[in-house]
């Protein structure tokens, strides 16, 4: 090895030991570690994967659904909690069973979506609006935020704890003029 190398060598392991120096220390004292870009892409695909399979429907039994979450995870709406994959399916299936029934699509639209890194992942936050698109025009049904809980595990990012805050005082109506 040349000189050259060798300092080049010599900065690359230091970087990489300082590295792991702050993310044990962030870790050991609770502080939250910076997330990298990759980890806001990833994230916000969570969210966009999220809308999709909960307004399409993904994989008939939900799986698609559940994937989103941790095996462990919670989801909170109204004062209902879902725990765990096997609940979350039941809960989308039924989501989409009551559609069916009443005849209607829904679309979720997320916008102000808001990553905040913890010592355990992540915190996001983000408003919904929630379209009934089969309704001429269509129109939003119901509105709200969702405080989540993400953490990176093998697969990914994914939702370890989901709560829908709805809009109590939000009120669906046509669009004045409109039949």
């Amino acid at each position: 090895m040349n000189r050259t190398s060798t300092i080049v060598t010599a900065c690359r392991v230091a970087a990489i030991a300082t590295l792991g120096w702050t993310a044990t220390v962030s870790a050991q004292s609770g502080v939250a570690p910076a997330l990298a870009p990759q980890d806001y892409l990833e994230i916000q695909a969570l969210y966009s994967r999220y809308v999709r399979v909960t307004d399409m429907g993904g994989a008939g039994d939900g799986s698609d659904y559940a994937a989103c979450f941790t095996p462990d995870a919670e989801f909170e709406q109204s004062g209902r909690i879902t725990k765990g994959p096997d609940a979350l399916k039941r809960m989308i299936t039924g989501f989409h069973a009551g559609l069916r029934k009443n005849g209607w699509s829904s679309r979720h639209s997320y916008s102000g979506l808001l990553i905040t890194p913890t010592a355990e992942g992540a915190r996001g936050s983000v408003y919904a609006l929630i379209f009934n698109v089969t309704a001429k025009p269509p129109f939003v049904d119901h509105s709200g935020v969702y405080e989540d809980t993400l953490v990176k595990t093998q697969d990914g990012w994914r939702f370890k704890k989901r709560i829908f805050k709805p809009s109590g005082d939000y009120k669906p109506s046509m669009p004045l003029g409109l039949p």
